[in-house]
């Protein structure tokens, strides 16, 4: 995983100003910045639910989560649940420990300062590490994280309440902006990643339209703020459908993906199980109503066909299966490139890509062939991703 080397090639630091942002969230932006140079892909504010139905109960938001995602496409993750002021250390453990058993999070880190030491000991028992603030500047160092250095995703004074800003756009109307954002926050992480991909795909279409309306400096920064935040969410669901299919036959893939993409959430077998049984349920009424009705003998078929983008989607999956290393660490490369440089049209730093991506030949090509994509499928224009014109 290709780290900073060190702040000396970096872009000058960005100051942090006196800020409004509330201390907790700044503490997040921070843990969040050394989340992004261990290597993780890290997001703030994910809300967990038991499924995106209205009904769905809401089992927490976590605070800063992290995915750590390996050649092979395998992964793992890491909660940081964070607090900058008071709390009830062991009530807080404890409802840690049930929160990572229900939604299996591998690893968690209580930030926390003022621990004692056996109360440390004792959360490590549960698989909770507990990090001081003072060992979080320590951590900072070896990591070579400049105080001053706020930048991409984890810049508090760009990024805050980008997510508020979003869902208050109203043109032509208010509903369109508000289910993207519930869905960035909330709705992405209850389904499965074929319904993931396809729904993204749908909200890009719609915010590709906004890109070329008159509307306002901050609202144009939100919306393209959304789509940047879509690219990193669509990347993640398409390397866990590689991680799905890695190990199959070319011919395997196309069966998997056609179907996972035709069907979604439902799987083609369980959803024509649904359907034979509300059909026998629907005869057997007519029939209790008109004694000689005669149902068919065979019922209907179900007709289920993917989106018409299936076959560039399949062409996309062989590409990444066909050369892994070309999308090692691509959700962290795009997610700090698209936040540093395409929210704002500023001209892209080679040098600090370079520096912080090792592999940084590889990732354009990868970060390419993913932009060539998305452009094709949902309009957005081409000249919309930097790399595209390099």
């Amino acid at each position: 995983m290709g780290e900073n080397k060190n702040n000396a090639s970096k872009e000058k630091p960005v100051k942090k100003k006196q800020s409004n942002i509330p201390s907790g969230f700044l503490l997040e932006y921070r843990i969040k910045r050394l989340l992004f140079h261990m290597g993780y892909f890290p997001k703030m504010g994910v809300v967990m639910k038991t499924s995106q139905e209205e009904t769905a109960v809401e089992i927490t938001d976590l605070d800063v989560y992290g995915i750590y995602m390996h050649k092979d496409f395998t992964s793992k993750t890491l909660w940081a649940d964070c607090k900058s002021g008071g709390a009830k250390v062991h009530d807080r453990i404890m409802w840690i420990k049930g929160v990572m058993n229900t939604i299996k999070i591998n690893d968690t880190v209580f930030v926390k300062k003022g621990v004692r030491t056996e109360v440390k000991q004792y959360a490590r028992t549960s698989g909770i590490q507990i990090l001081d603030l003072g060992m979080l500047e320590k951590l900072e160092k070896d990591y070579k994280i400049s105080e001053e250095y706020w930048a991409g995703s984890w810049n508090p004074e760009i990024q805050h309440d980008q997510l508020v800003t979003l869902s208050k756009i109203d043109i032509p109307t208010n509903d369109t902006y508000k289910k993207i954002a519930k869905f960035i926050s909330a709705d992405y992480w209850a389904i499965d990643s074929y319904s993931r991909i396809k729904k993204i795909i749908t909200a890009l279409r719609e915010l590709s339209m906004v890109l070329s309306l008159p509307i306002s400096d901050e609202q144009l920064t939100s919306v393209r703020w959304a789509i940047n935040e879509l690219m990193g969410l669509f990347l993640l669901a398409t390397l866990n459908v590689c991680k799905e299919v890695y190990y199959f036959t070319d011919s395997e893939k196309r069966e998997t993906v056609y179907e996972g993409l035709a069907a979604g959430d439902v799987s083609n077998k369980k959803r024509k199980e649904i359907f034979d049984a509300a059909f026998r349920v629907a005869y057997s009424v007519v029939q209790s109503q008109i004694p000689d009705f005669k149902p068919p003998t065979q019922l209907p078929p179900i007709n289920l066909t993917p989106p018409r983008y299936t076959e560039a989607f399949l062409n996309l999956i062989s590409r990444i299966t066909n050369n892994p290393l070309n999308y090692y660490d691509l959700l962290r490369f795009i997610d700090f490139s698209l936040m540093e440089y395409d929210l704002h049209s500023r001209k892209i730093n080679h040098d600090v890509l370079k520096n912080m991506f090792i592999n940084y030949a590889d990732l354009t090509i990868g970060a390419k062939t993913l932009f060539h994509f998305v452009s094709e499928v949902t309009g957005i224009p081409r000249s919309y991703f930097q790399l595209l014109d390099n």
